[in-house]
């Protein structure tokens, strides 16, 4: 949760069962809250409902829906950071989900302490964006 009450959450659009349960199991032991999307409509309808996300989509599910889940996840203005997980195999994917404005991109085998210190880059950025708001709110009032 950051300073304005805001809370990030992890939410998973992936396809892969290895992968999926490989990300669940990250968020379980570092007390990440998180939400398996069933699909792009239900990644965009929890996007929305929320302050503050982490979205991570895997190369599965670019593949099966396209490439403009991005752009429905941008057309929310959500605060929400997209990580595409990608191997060898599908390095195309990588270049077009930058165009879309995907925050990063993680390389298969997504090793753990690269998946981390994504995750914590974001909390850390979103948090300071929070602090700096809340700053200029109090000034305003003074």
């Amino acid at each position: 949760m950051n300073s304005q009450g805001e809370h990030t959450v992890i939410i998973l659009l992936v396809a892969s069962s290895a992968i999926r349960n490989y990300m669940l199991s990250l968020c379980r032991k570092n007390n990440y809250d998180f939400f398996v999307a069933t699909g792009p409509e239900d990644l965009v309808r929890k996007i929305k409902k929320l302050d503050s996300t982490i979205a991570f989509v895997d190369f599965e599910a670019v593949t099966t829906y396209g490439a403009w889940i991005y752009s429905r996840i941008n057309a929310t203005g959500a605060d929400c950071n997209v990580i595409l997980l990608s191997d060898e195999n599908h390095r195309s994917l990588i270049k077009e989900a930058m165009e879309f404005g995907v925050y990063a991109c993680i390389l298969a085998p997504y090793e753990k302490w690269e998946v981390l210190t994504m995750v914590r880059n974001i909390l850390s950025k979103k948090k300071c964006r929070a602090e700096k708001k809340h700053t200029k709110a109090r000034i305003k009032m003074v």
